[in-house]
């Protein structure tokens, strides 16, 4: 079958993420030309894309998996031949792959089994191959309506129900967490939660299907941790613990090491969200326990991707508990996690996640180098943040460029602090005005005001050095606007350091007043 050619405007494409995914994932560039289209069409950053574009070919290639098996199981059904032959003109890799007609081309497979009263198998796994067509294009909500059709396919085992419905809630899980932002993101992660709770759980009961049933509770740990996560309170996030220790209580060790050790993953993360939550630091430890059980089966070797993730989790809560404790040997041990992840997370292979590690790891290094009395840690802080902006351009992620330019103007600030270096300050004032382009008061209130406060006060240190009264004046204004800020907003803590360093630059500037009087008056005699 001809499908007809589109033209498409490539001129905005993401072109380095495609040519990373041909690279990454093995794929043919006719395949992502026609996936990237309806990401294009959704309202994503660029650090979405290339996991967007992974998802969706990972469910193309599940696809033709699929229909691969079916088409040799239905060969010799006449009646439903040429339609076969239809999909399969669409679906395999090259310039007649179409989306668009691949899911076309199904909707009549499907109505023809119907009318032929094909087996319920077959009927649902059609149904399952539409969802995931949708789904490949973004289309989740279609997808999921495709997998409850197919779990409610008359005369359907229970275990294909069970599983029809458990990719059902996969497609609400992952259209929630990558598109929260959307006015329904949520709404589809609570349906997600009711069908694992309502429905789903009474079909693979825990005594007579204990793999299928610690999955199931695996999967409500997850969703109930991305909701618990995005909105405030405390009951989604201690759900997802109790489902996921739930889930422990059936997922043995020794016999699924690796799904073990995801629980134990997922399980810590969702601990150390609520650990911040909560300002718990017991609940840090328990983060930290789950993560380093899960690196006793997720190792470099036996999957080094999901290592470099346990770790990379371990890193940040390491540094969380650190900087809590103001306790190095943790701070130091976050570090070395984070070099870790980078031998995994390259700049070749994943630029992007690269760039967010090289971030935290500047982070954790200035917090190191804060109880070192040496420059060495800092210095390092200021090359991982200049690594980090090598990717994170303003260009490609302004507001994770604006980030990691504030990050840099703080460890700037405090090496030219530890070296008495005006040069250096001058820098990390250059560093926050950067930021400061991103980050306006109207697009990002909040962030305005800290940086504009970090920048009062580095701009102030500079005029105690040099003496300069402009540069005293100028921080004068800064920290007046920040301390308004502060106060409109009702931060009581924040409120109060920027007005006493409000008055350390108010009088610094009538020191250097004196100061050049007196100067003025020895001139003029």
């Amino acid at each position: 079958m001809m499908t007809s050619t589109v033209e498409v405007d490539k001129s905005d494409w993401p072109l380095a993420e495609i040519e990373l995914a041909v690279k990454n994932l093995g794929a043919e560039r006719t395949d992502l030309e026609q996936l990237v289209i309806p990401i294009q069409g959704k309202n994503v950053s660029r650090q979405q894309i290339p996991n967007l574009l992974k998802q969706a070919y990972g469910r193309l290639q599940v696809l033709r998996s699929i229909f691969d098996e079916f088409r040799q199981r239905a060969a010799s059904e006449t009646e439903v031949a040429s339609l076969l032959d239809q999909v399969n003109s669409t679906i395999q890799p090259g310039s007649e792959f179409s989306l668009g007609e691949t899911a076309n081309s199904l909707i009549a497979l499907c109505e023809q089994c119907e009318k032929k009263n094909c087996a319920p198998e077959t009927v649902a796994m059609i149904r399952g191959m539409q969802a995931l067509i949708t789904a490949a294009g973004q289309e989740y909500h279609k997808a999921e309506e495709h997998y409850a059709k197919a779990a409610a396919t008359p005369m359907l085992s229970t275990t294909l129900q069970w599983q029809y419905q458990i990719d059902r809630v996969l497609a609400l899980e992952d259209f929630g967490r990558e598109f929260g932002h959307e006015i329904d993101g949520d709404q589809g992660l609570q349906q997600a939660i009711a069908l694992l709770q309502d429905e789903i759980l009474e079909l693979a009961p825990m005594d007579e299907r204990p793999d299928e049933w610690a999955m199931t509770q695996h999967i409500l740990g997850n969703v109930c941790g991305i909701l618990g996560q995005r909105q405030s309170g405390t009951r989604h996030l201690e759900n997802s613990i109790s489902a996921f220790k739930a889930s422990l209580t059936k997922r043995d060790q020794k016999r699924e090491p690796l799904q073990w050790a995801e629980t134990q993953n997922n399980l810590g993360n969702s601990y150390g969200i609520l650990a911040h939550r909560q300002n718990d630091e017991t609940m840090l430890g328990k983060a930290i326990e789950a993560f380093e059980l899960a690196l006793e089966e997720r190792t470099r070797d036996a999957a080094p991707s999901e290592w470099a993730t346990t770790q990379n989790n371990l890193a940040a809560v390491l540094q969380s508990l650190g900087q809590r404790n103001n306790d190095a040997k943790m701070l130091k041990r976050s570090t070395e996690a984070y070099k870790l992840v980078l031998q995994v997370w390259t700049r070749q292979s994943v630029p992007l996640i690269w760039a967010t590690t090289m971030n935290n790891l500047g982070t954790a290094l200035r917090l190191l180098g804060e109880h070192r009395r040496g420059p060495k840690t800092l210095e390092q802080s200021v090359a991982a943040y200049n690594s980090a902006l090598s990717e994170r351009s303003r260009e490609k992620l302004p507001q994770e460029w604006a980030m990691t330019q504030n990050n840099l103007g703080a460890a700037l600030q405090k090496l030219a602090e530890r070296e008495e270096n005006v040069e250096t300050l001058t820098k990390a004032i250059t560093a926050y005005e950067n930021a400061l382009k991103e980050w306006t008061r109207e697009r990002a209130p909040m962030a305005w005001t800290m940086t504009m406060a970090n920048l009062g006060v580095a701009r102030r240190r500079l005029a105690e050095v040099t003496e300069d009264i402009e540069s005293a004046q100028q921080a004068v204004k800064e920290l007046e606007l920040v301390s308004d800020a502060f106060r409109e907003a009702s931060h009581a803590q924040y409120s109060e350091y920027s007005i006493e360093e409000l008055a350390k630059a108010r009088k610094l500037v009538s020191e250097l007043e004196v100061t050049m009087g007196k100067y003025a008056a020895l001139v003029k005699h």
